[in-house]
């Protein structure tokens, strides 16, 4: 979803600067405009992870999340930090609608696989007995569905009407997915190990409920402000050209 997103962004530039060869320009009265974006998207997907210099966009595979925090209670406390995602340009686009005259944006879509490489702190409280663990956990996930609705606004700035993102919704479908452990400290023993595992392994639908909307969080916040310094500096008539 952050890369197609990303499109909508790229599709936008292309009165105030040259336009690349690889992205194909829609109007705004075009009948077919849901499959010119879709095909921009399809284009441009694994360009976006690669970085594309001309337009200051640098490379975004891996995708970095500093922090996570799946749980936070005084008997358990569960962090995943510096979480590297990869795969979120291998995707498929579901369905794809396009209200340019409400500015609202309708995507679905269907990841194939999304790897992720973390570092995790744990502590929890089990009897009475302390428990902390901290370790690379690796997260492979398979055919991840996405629901996104973006909801464009304009404001009129000394007379010239400028657009941009006001809400985003994101819904993410995981169901398929593997999770393996590496041990920072050889230290702890394999019965410390096996508490862990198990905790994680008897709770990973519990855990995935909350782990869903931290993430969600996150990719809005990061897909709103990226799209955001991409809109600024045009104006609404530059970013869609009344004609087909």
């Amino acid at each position: 979803m952050f890369f197609a997103i990303f499109v909508f962004g790229l599709i936008a530039v292309h009165v105030a600067a040259k336009i690349p060869s690889y992205i194909n320009v829609c109007g705004r009265r075009d009948p077919n405009i849901n499959q010119c974006i879709l095909d921009n998207i399809n284009n441009l997907k694994s360009k976006i992870c690669e970085g594309l210099p001309d337009l200051d966009i640098p490379p975004n595979d891996p995708f970095i999340i500093d922090k996570i925090v799946i749980s936070d209670t005084p008997n358990i406390k569960l962090y995943i930090r510096n979480a590297q995602i990869s795969g979120l340009c291998d995707f498929t686009i579901k369905s794809l609608h396009a209200d340019i005259d409400n500015l609202n944006y309708d995507v679905d879509l269907l990841f194939h696989e999304i790897r992720g490489n973390t570092t995790s702190d744990f502590n929890i409280s089990l009897l009475s007995t302390p428990i902390a663990y901290k370790g690379q956990l690796y997260i492979v996930a398979n055919n991840i569905e996405a629901k996104v609705h973006l909801d464009f606004k304009i404001v009129t700035n000394n007379g010239k009407r400028y657009t941009y993102l006001a809400k985003m919704k994101l819904n993410l479908i995981i169901n398929d997915h593997d999770v393996q452990y590496n041990i920072a400290d050889e230290k702890q023993t394999t019965q410390l190990i096996e508490i862990v595992q198990n905790f994680v392994g008897n709770n990973i639908k519990e855990i995935i409920e909350v782990f869903k909307p931290s993430l969600e969080e996150i990719v809005i916040k990061r897909i709103i402000s990226l799209a955001n310094d991409i809109v600024k500096h045009f104006t609404y008539e530059e970013l869609f050209p009344e004609r087909s």
